[in-house]
C-alpha cells in the first residue's frame, strides 16, 4: 500500500470518528407526550432529507443544527445529548423532556457530498463542499418552518464544518436566522478581514462560539488557540479528498475582535483576562452578550468532550449552554 493510500484511509477513519464521537444520548427518564412527533421531510428542490423534532404543547424557537464533515443528522443530534441512538433517529428515541422544558423545535438536516466522496458529508462553506448550494437550502429551511410551524426565532448552530456553514451564512445571510452558534467550526479564511472578501454582514446577529484549547482537528492545541488562523489537520483533509477547498479557518478569539467592532465598536478583553471563568471555561462576552465565546480547557473536537469538560454530569450541558445564550437575546 503506498504512503498516500494509507494516509487518506487513516484520515478517512479519523473523520468517520470525529463525525460519530459523542456521549451524550437522551435521559433515562425521557418520557413521550401526546403530539410529541418526529417529522421527516425535505424542501423542494434540494435532496437533504430533513427530522424535525416537534414537542406537543406549543414551541417558541427552532433551531437548525448542522452535523461536522463526513457525520450526519442522527449522530449529531446524540452528541448533543437530544437522541439516546447513535445509529437511528425514532420518536422512543427523542430527549423530549429536553425540548418539552425549553419549547423548543430540534431540526437536523443532512449534509450532501459530492461524487468521488461518498464519505465526505458536508456542506458548501469554502472549507468544504457539499455540491450543493446551502445557502439557498437553508433559506429555503427556514422559510419553510415559519409556514409550517409558526415559528418566528430560528437559530442557526452547526459543529466543526456545520459551524463553518452556520459562519458562512451569519456573513452573506445573517437576517435568514435570528441567532448563530458554532461549536468548533469557526469561518473559513475566505472571509479573511484582510483579504478580498471579508465578513461584513448586513445586520449584526448574535453570535456564540464554543472551542476546546486542545483541539486536535483545529489544531488549537500547544497554545494555539489564539492564533489568527486555525489549520486544519491535513489527515482530515486528505480524508476529505476533493470534498475539501481549503482547511485555513479563521481564529475565534481574533475574530471576535473584528465582530465587536462592527456590532458596536468595542474591544475584546485580552486573552489572559478573560470576562468570566467557571471551572474548565473561560468566557469573552462583547456588545451587552450579542457576542461571545467560550473556551474550554483540554477539550478537543467532538462535542462529547466538550461537554465532558464542561460538565461530565450532564449529556445536555452544551445546549443548555447554547440555550441560556439565546434566550438571553
Amino acid at each position: 500500500m503506498n504512503q498516500r493510500l494509507m494516509r487518506l484511509l487513516i484520515g478517512s477513519a479519523l473523520v468517520a470518528s470525529l463525525a460519530a464521537c459523542g456521549g451524550g444520548g437522551s435521559s433515562s427518564s425521557n418520557s413521550v407526550a401526546a403530539g410529541d412527533s418526529l417529522v421527516s421531510t425535505s424542501v423542494s428542490g434540494f435532496p437533504h432529507a430533513v427530522n424535525i423534532y416537534v414537542p406537543a404543547g406549543g414551541a417558541t424557537r427552532a433551531i437548525v443544527a448542522l452535523h461536522g464533515g463526513g457525520g450526519n443528522n442522527t449522530a449529531i443530534a446524540y452528541q448533543l445529548g437530544l437522541n439516546a441512538s447513535n445509529s437511528e433517529t425514532t420518536t422512543s428515541t427523542i430527549n423530549w423532556d429536553w425540548l418539552h422544558a425549553n419549547k423548543v423545535i430540534m431540526v437536523f438536516p443532512q449534509g450532501q457530498h459530492i461524487a468521488g466522496a461518498d464519505g465526505a458529508t458536508t456542506w458548501s462553506n469554502y472549507a468544504m463542499t457539499s455540491g450543493q448550494d446551502d445557502v439557498a437550502f437553508l433559506q429555503a429551511l427556514a422559510a419553510k418552518l415559519k409556514s409550517d410551524y409558526g415559528v418566528t426565532q430560528i437559530d442557526l448552530m452547526g459543529h466543526s464544518m456545520g459551524g463553518a456553514m452556520t459562519n458562512r451564512m451569519r456573513c452573506e445571510s445573517p437576517a435568514t436566522f435570528d441567532g448563530y452558534v458554532a461549536l468548533a467550526g469557526p469561518a473559513s479564511e475566505h472571509f479573511d478581514p484582510a483579504g478580498a472578501t471579508p465578513c461584513v454582514p448586513s445586520v449584526n446577529k448574535p453570535y456564540m462560539s464554543i472551542s476546546g484549547d486542545a483541539d486536535q482537528v483545529m489544531q488549537t492545541y500547544n497554545n494555539r488557540w489564539p492564533n489568527y488562523n486555525w489549520i486544519i489537520n491535513p489527515i482530515v483533509e486528505w480524508a476529505g479528498n476533493a470534498a475539501f477547498l481549503d482547511g485555513t479557518m479563521m481564529g475565534e478569539w481574533p475574530e471576535q475582535q473584528v465582530r465587536v467592532t462592527q456590532t458596536c465598536g468595542g474591544s475584546v478583553a485580552p486573552l489572559g483576562s478573560p470576562n468570566a471563568t467557571s471551572g474548565n471555561v473561560q468566557t469573552w462576552t462583547n456588545c451587552g452578550g450579542a457576542l461571545v465565546i467560550k473556551k474550554i480547557a483540554g477539550a478537543d473536537h467532538g462535542v462529547a468532550t466538550m461537554a465532558a469538560q464542561m460538565d461530565a454530569s450532564n449529556p445536555t450541558v452544551v445546549m443548555d449552554t447554547v440555550m441560556s445564550f439565546l434566550n438571553a437575546q
